[in-house]
């Protein structure tokens, strides 16, 4: 066999473990932590995220994206509500990552907006991140939906106001490199400054919770697509045998120099 067929052999050999490794990996695992406002002004957008979230998996289906979510609610009341499984302060995890229709038949299909507390999403998003039992190799998401700025004075009553909360917050989401998106109040308040600077850090985008509460369809609708985006870019890269595939490429292109220098 000369030189350029075993080349060329040594190509469609890489090529096909690239394409049946593609194949198996086709699908990317996301897991999806919702972490919502639980206050009582919140009755409405809570409605509204109960009523689009069968669109949203419907998206990451369509886009071949495993989906799992889990649940975080923070600004409620202070004592642990029914069906907590963990708490810290006022953030609790009522549900732990499952498949989505675990997810929307449970906790999540009763969440209400019982009462007031302080609101800080750093607290919800850090109880997140320490206790949501992410799957490996998967793509983490916060999404914080909230109408308040973060009340994170509250959250370091013993070690400082919301610079430090969310220093701690991204520190937390670089070590999981996890996405963090929100829905929520730019401009008002510390919201740049804590949840603006984690979304720009951690690859999400800020979404304003007036534009949702005004035309809440074509909003979800924008928002559903972003999502995808992200997590899609945030995947791993494309499998190395891949790159091994291109090199077999390059050496066959060399080859065929090599031959028409010598012709």
């Amino acid at each position: 066999m000369s030189n350029l067929k075993r080349l060329m052999a040594g190509a469609a050999l890489v090529g096909g473990l690239a394409l049946g490794a593609a194949q198996t990996q086709a699908a990317i695992i996301a897991d999806i932590v919702w972490v919502i406002d639980d206050s009582v002004s919140m009755g409405g957008d809570i409605n509204e995220v109960k009523t689009r979230i069968a669109d949203f998996d419907a998206a990451m289906i369509a886009n071949s994206i495993d989906a799992n979510y889990a649940l975080i609610r923070f600004g409620g009341p202070n004592n642990i509500p029914a069906g907590c499984i963990n708490s810290t302060g006022n953030a609790c995890m009522t549900q732990d990552l499952t498949d989505f229709t675990t997810f929307n038949s449970g906790w999540f299909s009763t969440m209400g907006a019982p009462t007031s507390a302080e609101e800080s999403g750093s607290e919800g998003t850090v109880h997140a991140l320490n206790n949501v039992s992410f799957r490996a190799n998967s793509v983490k998401n916060i999404i914080v939906v909230t109408d308040e700025d973060d009340d994170s004075d509250g959250f370091n009553n013993t070690t400082g106001p919301y610079p430090y909360a969310t220093v701690t917050t991204h520190n937390l989401l670089t070590a999981h490199d996890a996405l963090f998106n929100f829905i929520g109040r730019p401009g008002v308040g510390n919201t740049d400054d804590t949840y603006g600077f984690l979304a720009a850090n951690h690859g999400g985008a800020a979404f304003n919770i007036l534009d949702f509460r005004a035309d809440p369809e074509p909003f979800f609708d924008n928002f559903i697509n972003t999502k995808v985006e992200e997590i899609k870019e945030h995947a791993a890269p494309e499998p190395a045998a891949l790159g091994l595939f291109g090199l077999a490429l390059l050496g066959l292109g060399a080859a065929r120099r090599r031959r028409a220098k010598v012709a």
